[in-house]
């Protein structure tokens, strides 16, 4: 019986303390109706059991010109996120993805924060090149309270290859 007690004070204290993200947008990309949500869909081959798990969905991006990005982009409701802590995170497999000639050129899983002052910040996560397996990929970044627009950005800019997207998400972090 002691031995309950500790184990379910325990899991009390715990969960007392443990981190927790709220979820603004959850799996973004997870049906083609959600799809719909952003511009330029077209960029995107929809792949009901193409994530990580065989159950998972996945989009494709390819680029095959370096000169000529493939994104597409999501408009995020800015009251959602005004003066909030946000991460952008997400499963990630990349194909012959080309080593872009500026560091931040190549894989673009991405925020644009417009300020109020129409200066803009580009959170971005790490590059990644030539073939790689699934992998989460995050930026996280605080947006502020005045700020005008926020847009997520994914696919290849300055780059060719095939980038894998799935478990696409922005939560709020604690």
């Amino acid at each position: 019986m002691k031995f309950f007690r500790t184990a379910v004070l325990g899991a009390m204290l715990f969960g007392a303390f443990a981190v927790s993200a709220d979820d603004i947008y959850d799996n973004m990309i997870d049906t083609e109706a959600a799809l719909k949500q952003w511009s330029n869909a077209a960029a995107m081959t929809f792949l009901p059991n193409g994530g990580p798990e065989s159950d998972e969905s996945a989009v494709r991006i390819t680029a095959t010109d370096a000169a000529k990005p493939v994104m597409a982009f999501f408009k995020v409701d800015i009251d959602k996120v005004r003066g909030k802590t946000v991460k952008l995170s997400a499963k990630v497999k990349g194909e012959n993805i080309s080593k872009p000639d500026k560091p931040y050129l190549g894989i673009k899983m991405m925020m644009t924060v417009t300020m109020a002052d129409g200066r803009i910040d580009y959170p971005d996560t790490t590059r990644l090149t030539g073939d790689f397996g699934w992998r989460e990929l995050k930026t996280v970044t605080t947006v502020p309270p005045d700020a005008k627009s926020v847009t997520i950005q994914i696919g290849l800019q300055g780059s060719t290859g095939t980038i894998y997207f799935s478990d696409l998400e922005l939560d709020e972090e604690d």
